[in-house]
Formats: C-alpha cells, structure tokens, sequence
C-alpha cells in the first residue's frame, strides 16, 4: 500500500506547524509530522547555496526514511514552499511508493498580518520579517497546489478541510519504486 505524504506549504505565521501536528495528532492513521524548518534550525543563519542544498538533501533523506518506515501510513510534511521549483526538486529525491498532496495554506493580508503578529507577541517571530512574508503570499497563486483559504478558521476546521480536500483531489503525484 502506498503512503501517504500530504505537503502542506504557505507563508511565514500562516499556521502550517500547527495544522501539520494537529493532522497527525487526530489521524486515525499511523502517522508522522515533520516540519522543514528543522532543517534550517543553525545559529548564525546562513541563506548560502550550500546550506541551501543541504537543507534540501536532509529534508529528501527524512522522507525517504519515514516513506520506507512499514509502521507509518501517512507523512505530513510543512515548509515555506512558495516556488513550484521547491516542490519539484524535493520530490524528484524521494523514492518508494506514496501518493503526494500539495496544499497551499492561503488568507487574506489582513489575516495573516493578525496570525503573524500573534506570533511577534509570543516570541516566535520578529516583527521585521512580516512584510517579506505578506509579499510571498502572490507567490501561491502560481504554484500547483490545493489551495487552503485559512482566512477566518480555527485549526480544527482547517484539518477537516484539508484532509476533505486531499480525499477529493487525486494526488499531486504517485510514485512507485
């Protein structure tokens, strides 16, 4: 049986962390979470190409081992992945056999501004990073993903909606080894 890996992408401060851990924590399915950012977890940070690739293989080498885990049915996978490029190279390394869902958490500017600032007021994020953020949200509209309007949801209601989405599109891609 394949696995099933749902993609989850969207911008900074949108609620994909928490989206993605909420899945896997109310799935009936044997689950995982991870989140991309992990990956990019160094101090000082540092936006070369080399980290770049090296972030990408070890992003490729975690799915491909959770892919290749007998134990887990579905992976649920979040990054800022606002470029089809992103998505294109990240799949192109893994292998084994899983349906891929690509979904794009959207919302309107005001939205995300209130989602980013709730944010900035726990600590998480800095409050300069914000317009960066507000200008990638465009950038969705190009990528080809579900796209998941967030905008005046709670987290509950965008997992049901979510997983409603990806039952009723077929996957992005199906890969067998």
């Amino acid at each position: 049986m394949s696995k099933r890996l749902i993609l989850i992408g969207g911008p900074m401060g949108i609620g994909k962390s928490t989206l993605g851990q909420y899945l896997v924590d109310h799935s009936a399915d044997r689950a995982v979470f991870l989140d991309g950012d992990w990956c990019w977890a160094m101090h000082p940070w540092d936006f070369s190409d080399e980290n770049k690739k090296m972030v990408m293989a070890n992003i490729q080498f975690l799915l491909n081992a959770f892919i290749a885990n007998s134990r887990l049915d579905t992976i649920v996978f979040v990054w800022v992945m606002h470029q089809q490029a992103i998505i294109d190279e990240l799949l192109a390394g893994l292998h084994g056999d899983f349906d891929a869902h690509s979904v794009s958490l959207v919302a309107t500017p005001a939205e995300l501004t209130r989602r980013f600032e709730q944010d900035v007021a726990g600590g998480v994020r800095e409050q300069a990073a914000l317009a960066g953020t507000l200008a990638r949200l465009p950038l969705y509209d190009a990528v080809a993903s579900l796209k998941l309007d967030v905008t005046g949801f709670e987290c509950a209601e965008n997992a049901a909606r979510l997983l409603a989405l990806v039952a009723q599109a077929p996957p992005f891609l199906t890969k067998k080894s």
